[in-house]
């Protein structure tokens, strides 16, 4: 099977999904070739990248026949339906969240014009777009995993999408008298490190999650103790939910420490290709 695959950018979550799922496809016997809007188009506007996403599409399709043209994100798979859809056939679009703003108009349309040929990657979307095929991600225990070191640390990363704010975690270090530590512009290759400096691991996404890997990277590291909500892929795994930021002040929030073996069994990347292959071979037959 060959497969044209095209992200917005290389950093960042979905980035991190993309180089997971096509390495397992490339040592299953697919070619997979790859290109970011951002990085490799040149094309930050979503708006100008509408005719250069579709003209270079079409280019790679004369060279290469591509079986399967999968794009991340309505605004990657816009430009292939319209103003008149281009590859129909062979185009899958990939939802990684929940858009809002005049985001979700757009997302509502891709959703809802390309219906079964949209994958989403969790449940909340799901909800959405009824008619889309639901595959989970993964997380690599090769690259996280337990260095079986001294935890010592409430964990946070400072991202965009987290509903809580520093000054909460300020608060929340101060009340359990343990030292804080932030993950900010980490590179992946050393946020191991960051999740085994961690007894406590808090991330709290707002509605627009789709999923939420840090949570199951942090798992695979062997944090102890993990608190998050129900956005994203949360409602699925026994971490500590809270509803709001001010619930980490109760003093019913009971901190039990735990191994999430099973869980991280459950969702690996070897799943989530497996059924990707299943959803593309359906296409091709």
């Amino acid at each position: 099977m060959k497969i044209l695959i095209i992200l917005l950018k290389w950093e960042g979550g979905v980035g991190t999904v993309i180089k997971n799922i096509s390495n397992i496809l490339k040592n299953k016997g697919h070619k997979v070739d790859i290109f970011s809007r951002e990085d490799d188009l040149k094309s930050n506007s979503f708006i100008n990248s509408i005719f250069k996403i579709r003209n270079f599409v079409k280019n790679k399709m004369k060279e290469n026949n591509y079986d399967i043209i999968y794009t991340q994100d309505w605004s990657i798979g816009f430009p292939l339906i319209f103003p008149f859809p281009i590859f129909k056939n062979k185009h899958y679009c990939c939802f990684h969240g929940n858009s809002v703003s005049k985001g979700k108009l757009f997302q509502n349309f891709v959703g809802n014009y390309m219906k079964e040929k949209i994958i989403v990657v969790g449940d909340s979307i799901k909800l959405r777009f009824k008619n889309s095929n639901i595959v989970y991600n993964g997380v690599d225990t090769n690259s996280f995993k337990s260095l079986n070191k001294k935890r010592e640390y409430i964990g946070w990363i400072n991202k965009s999408s987290e509903k809580i704010s520093e000054e909460y975690i300020n608060k929340f270090s101060s009340k359990l008298n343990m030292k804080k530590i932030i993950a900010k512009e980490i590179k992946l290759k050393n946020m191991n490190e960051f999740y085994n400096k961690c007894k406590i691991f808090i991330s709290i996404p707002n509605k627009s999650a789709g999923f939420n890997l840090c949570w199951l990277e942090a798992m695979s590291s062997g944090v102890p103790i993990i608190i998050g909500n129900d956005n994203g892929i949360g409602f699925k795994l026994p971490i500590i939910k809270i509803n709001n930021n001010d619930d980490l002040f109760k003093n019913d929030l009971i901190l039990n420490e735990r191994k999430y073996i099973k869980e991280i069994n459950e969702f690996n990347w070897e799943n989530s290709v497996n059924k990707l292959i299943k959803i593309f071979n359906k296409n091709i037959k």
